[in-house]
């Protein structure tokens, strides 16, 4: 019985998941009420035994979550996972047919190593601390392998859109005694269209005049959340806790809010981490938001060219071809979107910038960016930190000492682009 977790960050995301990866860890991309870490211990049942990330970034990870800075450890097997696998039940199921092995077992999906599964005393002995070092091991002590049939790799931010649908269609059945009624609204004057697909968390409130279509997936609310009057929201769909969607807002199918957010206006296929406001009037579709950004009044992203041709996006190391045609935003922690701001189809935008001016954004602009449209400017590293304490102070959280190590380190990678 699998009942250790082992994570590792694969290589590759600390510049494929650009520019989430700044400040943060692949588990901690939000694929509906839960993220990536939380999804895969609530599908095992089991714990975390350890994790294993850059350094930095993991001091960073635990001091903001301790519950996962020390473990004990279980008895039985242990499960280390690639941060390139996306939790699913029946992944699971695959990986779990094979417990019962004699000898270690590696699982194969797509051409490569996205786990394996040996006794607590076997992983004890390997003693590895990095995804390569795993694969070596497996390939020169020639463990038993298996090509797993069901799976979802994510190598990109954008990888996620296509699987919000399952995803928070398998994270409903954690929230099955959520389930509302109808009755529970019909004197609220709230429209609840399939409700046996919408879970209402505690203390949520749901005003009058609320559209909840789950007739194409379900809806997940969390607790404490609020829906002012005449929201439409349609499913698949998740709010985080103590997330405020404002009145009149338009939540389309494949969105996921995480938790503490503001959300107005129109949002379709977008993921919006944690302490994130979008409050007002204006389009975000096929976007990725990290934490801590604030998007002026009626900002909109296109996410679609008018020549319908795929998407290219510009990362620091290069040319990304997406393959796809619908892309938005890509925007990384603390940065604050100017008001009637226009992102170009595909934009790419680094963590603490402050973007503001008239006409359309460029398709990569750096982090610490001032201005970043008709003029750019860096921004100082002291202005910086500045504006993110006060925003955090705003909901009772503080930069700690490894946030600001990674804000410096990230300030000094882009100096030079200014020059």
């Amino acid at each position: 019985m699998i009942t250790n977790i082992v994570l590792f960050e694969h290589p590759t995301h600390s510049e494929s998941l650009y520019p989430f990866s700044i400040m943060h860890l692949p588990w901690e991309l939000r694929i509906g009420l839960l993220n990536i870490l939380e999804t895969w211990q609530k599908l095992s049942g089991a714990s975390v035994l350890s994790l294993h990330g850059r350094p930095l970034h993991l001091e960073s990870f635990t001091t903001r979550n301790p519950q996962y800075r020390s473990r004990q450890l279980g008895v039985g097997s242990v499960l280390a996972l690639s941060s390139l696998l996306l939790p699913r039940n029946n992944t699971l199921i695959e990986i779990r047919k094979a417990e019962t092995s004699v000898t270690p077992v590696a699982f194969i999906a797509d051409g490569q190593l996205v786990a394996a599964c040996c006794s607590l005393s076997d992983w004890e002995r390997l003693n590895v601390r990095e995804w390569n070092e795993l694969e070596h091991v497996i390939s020169s002590q020639h463990w038993d392998c298996i090509t797993l049939t069901d799976f979802r790799i994510i190598r990109y931010l954008w990888d996620l859109f296509d699987n919000i649908p399952d995803t928070i269609t398998e994270q409903f059945s954690f929230c099955a005694d959520q389930t509302i009624h109808h009755a529970d609204f019909v004197h609220g004057h709230v429209a609840a269209l399939n409700p046996e697909r919408i879970a209402v968390g505690e203390n949520s409130s749901i005003a009058p005049f609320v559209v909840l279509d789950a007739s194409s997936g379900p809806i997940l609310i969390g607790n404490n959340v609020t829906i002012m009057p005449h929201v439409t929201i349609i499913g698949p769909c998740a709010i985080g806790d103590h997330t405020i969607v404002k009145a009149g807002a338009r939540i389309y199918p494949n969105t996921v809010i995480g938790q503490w957010c503001k959300i107005g206006g129109e949002v379709d296929t977008s993921i919006f981490q944690n302490y994130t406001n979008k409050q007002h009037e204006g389009f975000v579709g096929h976007s990725f938001i990290s934490e801590w950004v604030n998007i002026g009044a009626d900002t909109n992203t296109s996410n679609l060219k008018n020549t319908y041709r795929p998407i290219s996006v510009e990362f620091p190391t290069g040319r990304i071809p997406t393959g796809r045609t619908f892309l938005g935003l890509l925007c990384g922690d603390h940065t604050k979107v100017g008001i009637n701001t226009m992102f170009t189809t595909g934009t790419v935008v680094g963590i603490c910038s402050n973007i503001f001016g008239s006409g359309y954004t460029p398709n990569y602009i750096p982090s610490y960016t001032w201005g970043g449209i008709t003029t750019r400017k860096l921004l100082s590293l002291e202005t910086a930190l500045d504006t993110a304490r006060r925003s955090m102070a705003r909901r009772q959280k503080a930069l700690t000492v490894e946030e600001i190590r990674l804000l410096q380190n990230e300030y000094e990678h882009v100096q030079k682009l200014f020059c």
